[in-house]
């Protein structure tokens, strides 16, 4: 859930940027949104993905089962760097659906 509209319920089209954003995550990660374990805490994808990114190994998300071969590896790498943009904190940096659109056609050309 994006968290101006966890927090104050704001409603724009950027609170659905970040939702596709972690839609993104899920399908290049193959993993849930969240894991839930009797008697553990629940353990969420972009917690994971954020503390990931700052260390620099947003590749490791990428799903084991995916081909690994170089161009897809690549494409998945461009599109968790994106799902990175449009999970942002800050609503303002995140890109515009249209502009998520053109990077997903861009990468697939």
């Amino acid at each position: 859930m994006a968290p101006e509209y966890a927090m104050r319920k704001a409603i724009t089209e950027k609170v659905d940027v970040f939702s596709f954003g972690i839609v993104l995550l899920e399908i290049i990660s193959g993993q849930t949104n969240a894991k839930y374990e009797a008697n553990q805490e629940t353990e969420f994808l972009l917690d994971t993905a954020i503390v990931l990114h700052s260390k620099g190994r947003l590749s490791e998300l990428v799903d084991k089962q995916m081909p690994n071969e170089h161009v897809v590896m690549k494409q998945a790498k461009i599109i968790l760097e994106l799902a990175m943009r449009c999970v942002d904190q800050s609503p303002t940096l995140r890109p515009t659906m249209s502009e998520v659109v053109s990077e997903l056609e861009r990468i697939s050309n």
